[in-house]
C-alpha cells in the first residue's frame, strides 16, 4: 500500500467548505485542488489565450451547486470588552464592494521508501465584486462575482481563464454564521476554473467572522468552535479579539486551534485492499490573522489570515514515521 495515498491530500470535487477532507489521513488542503485540475484544458487555454474566454461577456449561468456548511458553530463571549458596546451584526451593503483574494500554500508530504512529495500554490487572486442583501428570518444574502482570476504563474492564468462570471452567494444569519453555500459557473468554465473558485470561496466561508448575539465592545473576546471533516481533529476553536470599532467597520485579530486530536488514524486503502491504522505521534493545527469586516459588504475588505498543520504518523508495527507539514495563506484588499 502507497502510504501517500493516506496522508497527502488529494482533491475534492466540490472542495466542501474548502477544509481538509480527511477521507483517510489529512484532508484536503485549501488551495491544492486547482493546481492538480485542468492540465487539458490548460494545454487548450494557453495556445488560445486567457483573453478568449466569453465568460465574462455575459455568458450563461449553470444552475447553482449547493453546499452544505455542516453544523453551525457554537459561538461563546468570553470579555464583553469596554467603552460603547453594540450587537454587532451584518447588514444590506450599500454599494457593491471590489475586493481581491489572494491565497497561496506550500506542502510536503514524506513516507519511509517514497520521495518526498511537494505541493506548492503560488499566489492567486480571484477579483470579486460582492453585496448584501436581506433575506427570511434576519438572515443576509452575500452574493459575490468572479471578475478577474490570475496567477504569478502564467500556466494558472490560461487555467483560470474561464473563471470570470463565476457567482458564489453566502446565506448567513446577522451574527455571521453561514447557513448555506451555493456556487453558479459559467457554462463554458474550465474544470480547472471551478475548482480554483470553489475552493477560494470556500476558504472566505471559513474566513468569515461570526459574531457573539450579546453587546460587545473594544477589547471584547469570543471563540467560535465548529466542526470539520478531519479524521485526526475534527473540532476547531477560534478566537476572537475585538481590536477596533468604527461605525460599521470592526477590525478583528485571531488565533485557531485544533484540540483534543485523536491518538489513532484509521483509514481505508485508496486501492480497496486492506486498510490501515497509524499511530499519531504529533498533530499540530495553528492558525492567525487580523481582519477588517465591512458589517455591510459580502467578505472581509482587508487583512490575511495564516495557517499550517503540522503530523506525524508512525506505523506500529514497523516504527516507520510518516510527516506532513502545510502552509497557507489567504489575503483580503480593497480594489479601488
Amino acid at each position: 500500500m502507497d502510504l501517500r495515498s493516506i496522508v497527502s491530500p488529494s482533491p475534492s470535487r466540490t472542495a466542501r467548505r474548502g477544509r481538509r477532507l480527511v477521507a483517510a489521513a489529512l484532508a484536503v488542503t485549501l488551495v491544492a485542488g486547482a493546481s492538480a485540475c485542468g492540465e487539458d484544458d490548460a494545454a487548450d487555454l494557453a495556445a488560445s489565450g486567457p483573453g478568449s474566454s466569453s465568460a465574462q461577456d455575459g455568458q450563461d449561468l449553470e444552475p447553482e451547486l449547493t453546499v452544505d456548511p455542516g453544523p453551525a458553530p457554537v459561538v461563546d463571549l468570553i470579555d464583553a470588552g469596554g467603552g460603547e458596546r453594540r450587537v454587532l451584526a451584518y447588514a444590506p451593503s450599500r454599494e457593491p464592494a471590489v475586493v481581491a483574494v489572494t491565497r497561496s500554500a506550500t506542502s510536503r508530504t514524506e513516507v519511509p521508501g517514497a520521495e518526498p512529495r511537494s505541493d506548492d500554490t503560488p499566489a492567486q487572486t480571484l477579483t470579486v465584486e460582492g453585496r448584501s442583501e436581506p433575506d427570511v428570518d434576519g438572515a443576509q444574502r452575500a452574493t459575490v462575482t468572479a471578475r478577474e482570476f490570475t496567477s504569478v504563474d502564467e500556466l494558472r492564468n490560461a487555467q483560470f481563464a474561464t473563471a470570470p462570471g463565476f457567482t458564489v452567494t453566502w446565506n448567513r444569519s446577522a451574527d455571521g454564521v453561514v447557513r448555506e453555500l451555493s456556487l453558479a459557473a459559467p457554462s463554458a468554465a474550465t474544470d480547472a476554473a471551478r475548482a480554483g473558485v470553489e475552493i477560494t470561496a470556500n476558504a472566505v466561508s471559513d474566513a468569515t467572522v461570526a459574531f457573539p448575539t450579546e453587546a460587545i465592545g473594544v477589547g471584547a473576546r469570543w471563540t467560535v468552535t465548529r466542526q470539520v471533516d478531519d479524521a485526526v481533529a475534527p473540532t476547531r476553536v477560534v478566537t476572537y479579539e475585538l481590536v477596533g470599532l468604527e461605525g460599521d467597520v470592526a477590525t478583528v485579530r485571531s488565533t485557531t486551534t485544533a484540540p483534543d486530536p485523536a491518538a489513532t488514524l484509521a483509514a481505508p486503502a485508496s486501492d480497496g485492499g486492506p486498510g490501515v491504522t497509524l499511530d499519531v505521534e504529533s498533530y499540530e493545527v495553528d492558525g492567525s490573522g487580523e481582519l477588517t469586516v465591512d458589517l455591510r459588504a459580502a467578505l472581509p475588505v482587508d487583512g490575511t489570515t495564516e495557517s499550517s498543520t503540522r503530523a506525524v504518523y508512525v506505523d506500529p508495527d514497523s516504527g516507520r514515521r510518516t510527516t506532513y507539514d502545510e502552509d497557507s495563506v489567504l489575503q483580503f484588499r480593497s480594489v479601488d
